[in-house]
């Protein structure tokens, strides 16, 4: 008998340093590989700059299907340039894709889509600083919507370092 898949949804800040970068995926990859050890793994992403491309790549690289909860339209468009091209190649990679109904990139928008992961997921991936809600659809509004429904949540971030403003 198969285990059932685990669906991982991605939440995380969209800047940081590289040094900041490498202890994220460091430890990104090592839950990737625990997680698959166990049974098949799928992971839920938005694609936005930052966290979830970060993770999105992990995934990539080990062969796990990514499935693409995009926003509203024009979204890819909404992103800084080089994050452009890779959110293009990410969502060419990906197992599913799904745009939200909205005309257009907007708080509301980033909530839905984030409360769109977590309908299905099994566990939430934070990549996120523990610290308070910043705005609407952010990572902290995302993980505490997690908790409330019961859902486990995995925070990774590097140990005293302050994200930038």
């Amino acid at each position: 008998m198969s285990k059932a898949e685990v669906r991982l949804a991605v939440t995380g800040h969209r800047a940081f340093d590289d040094a900041a970068a490498e202890h994220i995926r460091s430890r990104v990859v090592l839950l990737l590989e625990t997680l698959s050890a166990a049974g098949p793994v799928r992971v839920v992403t938005n694609l936005a700059e930052g966290a979830d491309q970060l993770v999105a790549e992990a995934a990539v690289q080990r062969r796990l299907p990514l499935e693409v909860i995009v926003p509203a339209a024009g979204y890819a468009e909404s992103l800084p340039e080089p994050d452009q091209r890779r959110f293009t190649e990410l969502r060419t990679a990906a197992a599913s894709v799904r745009t939200l109904d909205h005309p257009a990139p907007s708080p509301a928008a980033y909530r839905a889509a984030g409360l769109a992961m977590l309908a299905e997921a099994d566990l939430l991936l934070a990549i996120w600083d523990g610290g308070a809600v910043r705005g609407t659809g952010g990572s902290a509004e995302v993980v505490a919507h997690a908790r409330e429904l019961g859902l486990p949540v995995e925070v990774i971030w590097p140990p005293g370092y302050a994200r930038p403003a």
